[in-house]
């Protein structure tokens, strides 16, 4: 009953805000009052539709104006005759009838272009309204309506899906109306009788509707997955979100079976799969969308009371599936439990908050929308009111991007048309006092006033709260770690409410909270220039020699974007933590468990490819050593451990793009069982076993480049863009495939090169460069804009800096100059250019060191080239000086080096024998 009287005087509260409706110009632009705005974008100009049948439009997501007339009943803008058009929703709910008596409500509309929609005339193509009526908290309808015009009118379609019915007769009744709430009034009898929906007797509570497990049929969105599918998710308090597929041709609804999802969720026939919410809990105005950067959908959802004191605040989950589960960072699903702690489960986007460059504080920012602009730029649209005493409200555009883990970030202040540095800031424009905001997780309706920090040159926080503070060094993403806690996101030079231009951050963390830094001096500082190098110089390439793996077969791993040969920290999505040999063991059965973060060659894995699907996982510190299932079955539980490479199932893994981040499956599950951390654990020594794969956060693990530097020792490099070798061939220098590669003289007899001529040996100099020599001392060496192989004389043009770029290839660099492959050339034979360093992957490669058995030297007087030297080569060779055949090695044959095959290299070759 309370919740009755709560909503019924918001929703009076919102029937008089049009009525107040105020423009008022700021930095960002001239604002608009449209409440739960959903944007649509329609050739340049961007659209909001909001609650109460308003709307604006903008052309720079700044400046807006209303283009609608509310509830004008004659000659409505979007509706026409408004009772009339919206007849059978009314019939329902929403207009003269309990909570919205003496008036209307129309709630929550969500507007597409809809290509595929058959309109009544039988043309294709229509913008499709989707929208809904309410009289109470549980008793709506949600219909849809369509306009070849986005600003409409909008010509009513359909009824989709009803709430609040009842199992028997029962009446709400007014001076107009008298519904009976029986769901023969609906269209549920309909569908039964159809055999779209089957008939469920938990959507009753006794005679009364079940909230408790159903939704309150409002706030409809549409989304569409990566096969172009359509949804509609909507619902509100009570029973929670749930979402529906949508026939594009129609616009109606595909109902699905009753049952429930492989993780337990309900799927009802009528209603659809539950999403997020349940059990009286709020939570409303969902809005999914699909980032195509991450791998993810994402759901938002507002908590709490729409009033200003009600703690009106966004809450974000994701999903790698259109239909969830929705997790948040610290991996909760956005469905309910019973009695849950709803303050605890969500990302929480912003709260009630004030910097001091704001005249009122905001309050209840909530019902957003999002939109992925057409440049690939993201905005959360959203409505706000203040701490003023009323309940005005206006529209507000934030930035919004995405963290190195996917979760998105929303800029502290008002979109004014400024853009994030591409390549970061420059250290000492960071530097500085801060106004802090920490969003928290409560939906307490309170102010969250800002405090006072500083981020040090040194890389410390100090003031209200300490920690440590870094940004990326290639882009603006920002790390802070607050009392232990780690915060992801970015730095941004952008205007104020004021129009002042100042440095701010924007971060989130696994702990489902938002902070916020702002600074209130003038902005003047430039964005960072120069190249980026990732090289840890506390790690090495080569750790132990004489263990080394060798190159991988392909040069992604399990036809990821990831790179084979790459060494890598391997982070468990949830504890955050790296996978381990404990006290750096390399025994054989040594168990294998996850530990805080120390960047030492125990928690550093090279990972290289056996073919185009799996991997062996072995450990710098000994690359004989790998990752393996300490059993060869899918069977749950099963140890990791460290064992001996033999190349058995058990030692082989597939690498599973999640999202932004991975699983690794094993072979020996035929790709069932999956790396866990056991029992989610978030603590050192967490054990690391098998378990039945499900992309759980314990499952997930991101894939980061330990970006050692160079060690001194004998290399392959293979080239990003080609995935093809590096070769010497005779002084010039070009790509070839050493994977079965076989050498054949020229017409002349003559060897272009050996097989193990894309070996490269690299030594670092007294002044931090390298030179990179064949086994013959003969260095690389870039002179007049050519790249080749000559004597090696210590002259500048044969030093090579090299940097490690954040995908953990490396670059060679000689001055402003950089190596880069000619993509010009044929995929094979392709030549080499040099270039101002871009970044781009036909300047980047990966260094693989070579396995000492790759250093095979040409054996001289090994004529027929099959690895040895006996009385055969000579047979070949009398043969070939008698004109009957040809050798197979001339390189080889000529055993004087002379430069011809005669009769002088058979007295030779005699001559070894002999020795033999």
């Amino acid at each position: 009953m309370k919740i009755k009287k709560f909503m019924a005087a918001a929703l009076s509260a919102c029937l008089m805000l049009p009525v107040m409706t105020g423009l008022s110009a700021v930095a960002g632009g001239t604002r608009v009052s449209v409440h739960d705005p959903s944007i649509v974008k329609d050739k340049n100009t961007y659209y909001v539709f909001g609650s109460h049948i308003e709307a604006a439009k903008s052309g720079d997501l700044q400046n807006w104006k209303r283009f609608s007339n509310g509830y004008a009943t004659t000659n409505n803008v979007e509706f026409g005759n408004l009772s009339q058009n919206l007849k059978k929703a009314f019939d329902w709910a929403g207009e003269n009838l309990e909570d919205c008596a003496g008036g209307f409500a129309v709630w929550a509309p969500d507007v597409v272009w809809d290509g595929d929609y058959i309109n009544s005339d039988g043309s294709k193509g229509a913008y499709l309204m989707y929208f809904c009526t309410s009289s109470t908290y549980m008793r709506s309808v949600i219909a849809y309506a369509a306009s070849k015009n986005i600003e409409g009118p909008y010509t009513f379609v359909d009824t989709l899906i009803y709430s609040g019915f009842t199992n028997n007769d029962s009446y709400a009744t007014s001076s107009t109306k008298n519904v009976n709430r029986k769901y023969t009034s609906t269209n549920v009898d309909e569908l039964i009788a159809q055999g779209q929906v089957t008939f469920n007797n938990s959507w009753f509570n006794k005679d009364n509707f079940n909230n408790q497990l159903f939704p309150n049929a409002i706030d409809p969105t549409i989304y569409f997955d990566t096969n172009g599918k359509m949804y509609m998710c909507y619902g509100s308090w009570s029973g929670g979100i749930f979402t529906l597929e949508i026939d594009p041709k129609t616009g109606q609804c595909i109902h699905p079976k009753t049952g429930q999802t492989s993780d337990g969720r309900m799927v009802d026939s009528y209603f659809g799969t539950k999403i997020s919410g349940g059990y009286g809990k709020s939570g409303e105005g969902p809005f999914i969308e699909y980032n195509a950067d991450t791998g993810y959908y994402y759901l938002w959802v507002t908590y709490g009371g729409l009033t200003s004191t009600g703690g009106y605040n966004m809450r974000v989950f994701r999903s790698t599936s259109p239909l969830g589960p929705f997790t948040d960072p610290a991996g909760r699903q956005a469905v309910l439990p019973k009695n849950p702690n709803l303050d605890s489960v969500g990302l929480k986007v912003m709260g009630n908050y004030k910097f001091s460059s704001l005249s009122k504080a905001y309050m209840a920012c909530g019902h957003n929308s999002v939109l992925k602009d057409d440049d690939g730029k993201w905005y959360l649209i959203y409505h706000t009111r203040f701490d003023d005493g009323a309940e005005f409200h206006e529209v507000r555009v934030h930035s919004m991007y995405f963290n190195q883990q996917g979760w998105p970030v929303v800029a502290p202040y008002e979109y004014a048309g400024d853009v994030i540095s591409e390549s970061g800031y420059n250290e000492e424009d960071i530097v500085g006092d801060y106004e802090f905001i920490n969003h928290g997780n409560s939906t307490d309706g309170k102010i969250i006033s800002c405090s006072s920090i500083k981020l040090n040159a040194d890389g410390s926080i100090s003031g209200a709260v300490t920690g440590k503070w870094s940004q990326a060094q290639d882009n603006s993403a920002a790390e802070l770690i607050i009392g232990g806690q780690s915060y992801s996101g970015y730095f941004l030079a952008a205007k104020d409410e004021n129009g002042k231009k100042v440095m701010s951050f924007t971060a989130v963390g696994s702990n489902n909270q938002t902070v916020w830094g702002a600074q209130t001096k003038q902005f003047t500082g430039s964005e960072r220039t120069g190249n980026a190098d990732f090289t840890d110089k506390n790690s090495q390439l080569i750790n132990k020699a004489d263990t080394v793996s060798g190159s991988g077969a392909s040069l992604k791993l399990s036809e990821t974007e990831l790179l084979s040969g790459v060494s890598y920290y391997v982070i468990n999505q949830n504890s955050g933590m790296a996978i381990d040999l404990p006290n750096g063991k390399l025994d054989e059965g040594t168990n294998i468990q996850q530990w805080e973060r120390n960047g030492s060659w125990a928690q550093q894995w090279r990972i290289i490819s056996v073919d185009n699907d799996y991997c062996r996982i072995v450990s710098v510190g000994d690359e004989s050593m790998c990752i393996a299932v300490a059993e060869s079955s899918a069977v749950d539980g099963v140890n990791i451990e460290l064992q001996k490479y033999t190349g058995k199932d058990n030692q082989l893994f597939k690498i599973k793009k999640c999202g932004s981040d991975y699983g690794i499956v094993s072979k020996c599950s035929n790709n069932a069982g999956g790396l866990d951390v056991y029992e989610w654990s978030k603590e050192n020594g967490g054990n690391v076993n098998q378990w039945n794969y499900w992309e759980g956060g314990c499952q997930l693990w991101s894939l980061s480049p330990v970006h050692p530097q160079v060690t001194d020792g004998n290399y392959t490099v293979r080239s990003l863009e080609s995935e093809l070798y590096m070769f010497d061939m005779n002084g010039n220098i070009e790509l070839f495939n050493a994977n079965g590669l076989t050498v054949q003289p020229d017409m002349n007899g003559n060897m272009p090169f050996t097989v193990n001529d894309h070996i490269w040996c690299f030594t670092k100099l007294d002044d931090g460069r390298y030179s990179v020599r064949k086994q013959d001392g003969k260095a690389l060496t870039l002179s007049s804009g050519k790249l080749s192989v000559t004597e090696y004389t210590g002259a500048d043009e044969q030093k090579f800096s090299i940097i490690c770029n954040k995908d953990g290839s490396y670059s060679l660099l000689l001055n402003d100059s950089c190596v880069e492959i000619d993509k010009n050339s044929s995929t094979e034979e392709a030549g080499f250019n040099v270039n101002s360093f871009s970044g781009a992957d036909t300047q980047k490669f990966v260094l693989e060191p070579a396995v000492p058995e790759e250093i095979v030297l040409p054996i001289k007087g090994d004529v027929n080239d099959d690895g040895a030297m006996n009385t055969a080569d000579l047979v070949m060779l009398q043969k070939y000086l008698l004109g009957k055949v040809s050798v197979t090695s001339s390189y080889n044959a000529d055993i004087n080096d002379d430069g011809a095959v005669d009769i002088f290299d058979n007295v030779e070759l005699r001559k070894l024998l002999i020795k033999q």
